[in-house]
């Protein structure tokens, strides 16, 4: 009997944690219907990694990351590829402190997409919150060169959070004197403004699709058939040549007797 109270006591205790933010959730406002509606999808084992991600989106925002945290995971390894569900993976482990394992998770994401310019730049704030500070620089640097205006203050808040924007900087300038030239010109401006206004020509019409012609091996002559046996040749057997007349050899005559 006690061993029956305790594992039900352990089953009300994890359904209860497991849905503890369901009792702050108004279905009468739009964000909380739409949290309890994916939940139901969830629940149903129709929520893919798209509607997952939303979910943990929806739950950070409500102020419950650890629930968005689990959401955001269970989106991932539904679907390994799927970098915006990994990115929003890696912000909300910034916001509980975790940057190391944000770390892990930007690394993945700027593999997969280079050029994700805010996922370079969070990778770049969470090593230097972890002391990396050389990797940082280069973070930060790749980030700028996709998208300078990360390193507005104005636009981009975050950067008053970092000590290494003067090296980041030093280094994207660096990049771009080694790497400047003269602005590429076209030959004739004009016929550049003409082609951009001018519409595209329509593909030529495919035509029929025929049997392929062999052609002959060259250096040898064509292959005919064997030319049929003359009326005249005498009969000849089923897959040889027929017999030809012997030819007319002339005897030499022999004297008749008592002349």
């Amino acid at each position: 009997m006690k061993r029956l109270f305790f594992l039900v006591g352990l089953w009300w205790t994890a359904a209860s944690s497991a849905a503890v933010f369901e009792r702050y959730l108004d279905p009468n406002q739009p964000r909380d219907r739409a949290i309890l509606n994916y939940l139901e999808l969830d629940r149903q084992g129709k929520a893919g990694p798209g509607e997952l991600t939303e979910l943990g989106v929806l739950l950070v925002d409500k102020g419950f990351p650890e629930d968005g945290v689990a959401y955001l995971r269970k989106a991932v390894r539904l679907d390994r590829r799927h970098v915006e569900a990994r990115y929003r993976l890696g912000l909300a482990l910034q916001r509980l402190g975790q940057d190391r394992a944000a770390v892990r998770q930007y690394r993945q994401v700027v593999k997969a997409r280079p050029g994700f310019a805010e996922a370079q730049f969070m990778l770049a704030l969470a090593l230097e919150r972890c002391g990396e500070r050389q990797e940082a620089i280069r973070a930060y640097a790749k980030a700028y060169k996709h998208n300078p205006a990360l390193a507005d203050p104005a636009r981009n808040p975050l950067v008053y959070d970092s000590r290494l924007q003067t090296q980041a900087k030093l280094v994207r300038y660096q990049k771009d004197v080694t790497s400047a030239t003269l602005k590429l010109l076209p030959l004739d401006p004009q016929a550049v403004r003409q082609m951009m206004w001018a519409k595209p020509p329509e593909p030529p019409p495919q035509a029929p699709v025929s049997a392929p012609v062999v052609p002959e091996p060259r250096g040898q002559a064509p292959v005919s058939s064997p030319p049929a046996p003359s009326a005249k040749a005498g009969p000849g057997r089923e897959g040889q040549a027929p017999l030809l007349p012997a030819p007319n050899v002339s005897r030499p005559v022999q004297p008749r007797r008592g002349t």
